[in-house]
């Protein structure tokens, strides 16, 4: 009788063994193509070589998964992930002039406002809200009374770009939710750890050289402008830190407000990407390791 228990008993427990053993192995998952992001710094009439950055990646067919932009970055940025197809950006970004976005005025908080911005924003923009973008944006400014950036990936885009843009010292703060906005190159330079948190596996940074050494300042904005390039450099290792990849147009030579330039400065974004595409390309590659990370369980 026990002998016959203890039969029953092996029996199972090889045909448990014979079942593991026979059990298929699992495939290896699929080289999976890494999510990339594309961070937009600031810098004014420069950052329209972002138009020139992104032609290089177009013509080269290489997807953008997400976007985050600081200032002059959100706009341009902005319009993309709208849906406004290049060309018509670029053709934009020449006509315009300070009276489609800025309007002097008196004021304690600064020397003009920038309200015509959102009006510039419906009137160029193929969607007005976030959730209605093609391409997932964070667009980051600055939180004037606690210091920390605030990143908008909701709501209304017009406000959003405008906030971002709100240059201190010349453009009046922006009130929100009981304090002030001013633009995000206070806190990110170039938005890079946003575009990391919008789930990217490659990073890549945009940033324009807005301190030209040796230039005499000519105006109230000179100043400004220069002594927020001096201050931004101490925290650029922060943002570096954040990019798989930093892509540097020439464009310190060009000043703030020289929209007229246009494609030149387009062009100087257009050079410094195809310096950086071989490497961006390396970057780009499939592998199993983004694969795994993404069919991974919760834990």
């Amino acid at each position: 009788m026990k002998d016959s228990r203890w039969k029953t008993i092996l029996q199972a427990a090889i045909g448990h063994v014979r079942r593991f053993v026979r059990r298929p192995a699992e495939a290896a998952p699929e080289p999976a193509q890494p999510r990339l992001a594309l961070a937009l710094g600031g810098g004014f009439a420069r950052g329209l070589a972002h138009i020139g950055v992104l032609k290089v990646l177009e013509e080269n067919r290489v997807r953008i998964d997400s976007l985050a932009g600081t200032s002059v970055g959100s706009l341009i940025a902005g319009g993309y992930a709208s849906g406004v197809p290049l060309a018509e950006i670029q053709d934009v970004a020449r006509r315009v002039r300070w009276k489609d976005f800025g309007q002097w005025t008196l004021s304690r908080m600064g020397l003009a406002s920038n309200q015509r911005l959102e009006a510039f924003v419906r009137r160029t923009f193929r969607a007005l809200r976030f959730e209605d973008l093609k391409i997932p944006l964070a667009i980051v400014a600055t939180d004037l009374l606690h210091g920390r950036a605030v990143i908008f990936t909701s709501g209304s885009l017009g406000f959003a770009v405008r906030a971002s843009c709100a240059y201190p010292g010349l453009f009046l703060p922006i009130a929100y939710d009981g304090g002030w906005l001013v633009d995000g190159g206070l806190v990110s330079e170039v938005p890079t750890c946003a575009a990391k948190e919008l789930g990217a596996d490659i990073v890549v940074g945009v940033a324009l050289q807005n301190l030209q050494q040796g230039m005499e300042p000519k105006s109230v904005v000179d100043v400004l402008g220069r002594s927020l390039s001096i201050a931004q450099q101490a925290a650029e290792p922060v943002w570096r830190q954040c990019a798989d990849l930093v892509v540097e147009p020439q464009v310190s030579e060009f000043r703030w407000d020289e929209f007229e330039r246009c494609d030149e400065l387009v062009a100087a974004g257009e050079a410094a990407m195809r310096t950086r595409l071989p490497r961006l390309l390396e970057l780009l590659q499939p592998t199993t390791a983004h694969a795994t990370a993404r069919t991974a369980p919760a834990v």
